[in-house]
């Protein structure tokens, strides 16, 4: 039983390889990162060692394997399995798409009807989705109907934190906190789901997509904005300050209020989950780097995403939302010279100044209150947490 994963990075080593071998796979992971698919194949394993309330131990992932990504043979692999996740990032989920285009054709001229399901793991709303659209964009209609019957892309939610880890590039050990959450779309599979130990199945993911969005990943960016304000390294470092603490809790807890009266959750179960989030960013031993959090902006102030969305939200429900105003205002103070989303939006400012940039990036309207809240805590937001 083989498993194909493309991006052995953090996630794809961490969480979703590691959760595939111990269901039983055999893992072969596809990257551009050569030292790191011949470190795999030299290995054969690697090591993770999971953190957690009062618990620090190490396994080994065994039964793993892998291929660079431009390998002719890729395009073999996808044709032969059934399964296929990611954990490449938004932005190349298009790049990626023609691998699998590829692939898929040669399943098809292969005469193969084996059923194939494809699992975007990324920080996007419908990834999978998004990733059938790019796939059908690069197959020729006549195969459509082969994809509709025979290939599921199957949205799915995702939530763990894995910090990056400075060690020699051979090393493949890797950190990760003992919470892990995989949901997914019962209703998208091709054929029998396959049996992933801690996969749940769903048949509406919107709201736990939203829920993790609008939760762990609001509550991450505003803090790394915030804290990068005042030079902080690592996720721990800023929400232990004081002055970031109770603005990022306060978000969280404006766009959880979104979340109730959109969803139905419970008031007292969602506060918990808020707790829980907020133990994860204080645990030492999982601090991510503000500056990683931080990357590609333009992506994380897009109108359905963890910044924006949630502030509309509240402008829907008549619900308070300036801490989330916050957020969005330290965002557009980011700025880091190896970021290119971070250099165009200081460009933007620089050139159209603050309105016409948020208006542009964020697709608001121009004379609406969020424009105006957004703007007046970009102007107030430097001497007010300093």
């Amino acid at each position: 039983m083989k498993a194909l994963h493309f991006g052995a990075g953090n996630i794809g080593r961490g969480f979703i390889g590691k959760t595939l071998s111990e269901s039983g796979f055999n893992v072969i992971f596809s990257d551009i990162n050569q030292n790191i698919v011949d470190t795999i194949n030299n290995n054969k394993e690697y090591s993770v060692r999971i953190i957690g309330k009062n618990k620090n131990y190490v396994v080994n992932v065994t039964k793993v394997s892998a291929i660079n990504f431009n390998d002719i043979k890729t395009k073999e692999i996808i044709a032969s399995v059934s399964l296929i996740t990611t954990a490449v990032g938004p932005l190349a989920l298009n790049k990626l798409a023609s691998i699998l285009a590829d692939g898929i054709i040669l399943k098809i001229k292969k005469e193969s009807i084996k059923p194939l399901n494809i699992i975007a793991c990324e920080n996007k709303v419908q990834a999978s989705s998004a990733l059938k659209k790019a796939v059908l964009e690069k197959i020729c209609t006549k195969y459509h109907d082969y994809l509709d019957r025979y290939i599921g892309f199957v949205d799915c939610s995702i939530d763990t934190i894995i910090p990056v880890i400075n060690h020699d590039k051979n090393n493949l050990f890797l950190m990760v906190e003992e919470f892990k959450e995989w949901i997914v779309n019962s209703n998208q599979f091709k054929g029998s789901i396959p049996n992933i130990i801690g996969m749940k199945l769903s048949n509406n993911l919107n709201p736990f997509i939203e829920r993790k969005l609008l939760t762990l990943n609001t509550g991450h960016a505003i803090a790394a904005y915030l804290g990068l304000i005042k030079k902080h390294k690592t996720i721990h470092d800023a929400i232990v300050d004081k002055t970031i603490r109770p603005i990022v809790r306060l978000a969280m807890e404006e766009s959880g209020a979104v979340l109730i009266k959109r969803h139905n959750f419970n008031k007292k179960d969602h506060l918990s989950y808020i707790n829980k989030i907020f133990f994860r960013f204080e645990n030492p031993f999982l601090s991510d780097t503000l500056e990683r959090i931080a990357r590609n902006p333009l992506q994380k102030l897009g109108k359905e995403e963890r910044l924006i969305k949630p502030l509309l939200g509240s402008i829907e429900y008549k619900l308070p939302y300036i801490n989330l105003a916050k957020g969005v205002a330290a965002a557009f103070h980011y700025q880091n010279q190896n970021d290119l989303e971070s250099i165009k939006i200081s460009s933007l400012i620089k050139r159209k100044g603050i309105k016409k940039t948020l208006i542009e990036i964020c697709h608001l309207s121009e004379n609406s209150p969020e424009v105006y809240s957004i703007i007046s805590e970009y102007m107030s937001i430097l001497k007010t947490i300093i």
